[in-house]
Order: C-alpha cells, then structure tokens, then sequence
C-alpha cells in the first residue's frame, strides 16, 4: 500500500486557526448580533481571507459556545416562512472574550520573540 505524502501546509493551517474561531466569532458579536452568513463573511473580510470557512462549519463552534452560555440565539422571521437565527454574546462571553484577547497577546508576543531569535538568557549575544 502506497503511503500519502504527509500534507504539512493543511496541518499548519488547520493548527494556526483552530483555536481562534471561537473569540473570531465572540469579536464580531461583540459588535452586534448576527446571522450565520453574515458571521462567516464578516470574519473573512476582516481578516483578509486569512480565516475563511464555509458557513455550515460555524454551526458546531455557535453550538458549543450556547452549551457554555457564551452566546445565546433567537429566531426572526425574514420573509413568510423563512426565518433566520442571530446569535448574541451574553456576559460570559464578553469576559472569555477579553480573557482571551489577554492570552492572545501575550502568545503573539512570545512567539515573535521566538522567531525572532531573541532570547534574554543567550549568552551567546
């Protein structure tokens, strides 16, 4: 059986932007509630395309943080029978949200020294 070559570009990707999806969408919800496609194109655009995914894929990150009481849902009627479902941040989705901005920070800050090469503790400078 013929092995694949291993796909180090995608796994790169996939573990750069996984963990952000959630504060993405608390980011945005903090600014007003929104629908799904709305979600999924603000953050696209926002971001210069850097996260992009399709709207469906949202649904189980929106899920999760409802099961958490980060955000919260209502329905609203857009024409006839057809409604949409906004999301809302609730109050402990604001304090994950700024916990989360703090943590991002101080990652960001630790990896551009990383790579970087700096390092207080090299005598080799």
């Amino acid at each position: 059986m013929e092995k694949k070559p291993f796909n180090w570009k995608a796994a790169i990707e996939e573990n750069v932007r996984s963990g952000f999806t959630e504060l993405l969408i608390l980011q945005i919800l903090s600014e007003r509630d929104m629908y799904g496609y709305e979600m999924k194109k603000t953050i696209v655009e926002r971001t210069d395309g850097a996260f992009s995914f399709t709207e469906s894929s949202l649904y189980v990150p929106l899920l999760r943080m409802m099961s958490r009481g980060l955000i919260s849902s209502r329905k609203e009627i857009v024409t006839g029978k057809r409604f949409r479902t906004y999301y809302h941040i609730e109050e402990t989705g604001k304090a994950c949200l700024s916990y989360g901005k703090e943590q991002c920070a101080a990652v960001f800050s630790g990896i551009e020294k990383l790579f970087a090469g700096e390092d207080e503790n090299d005598e080799r400078k």
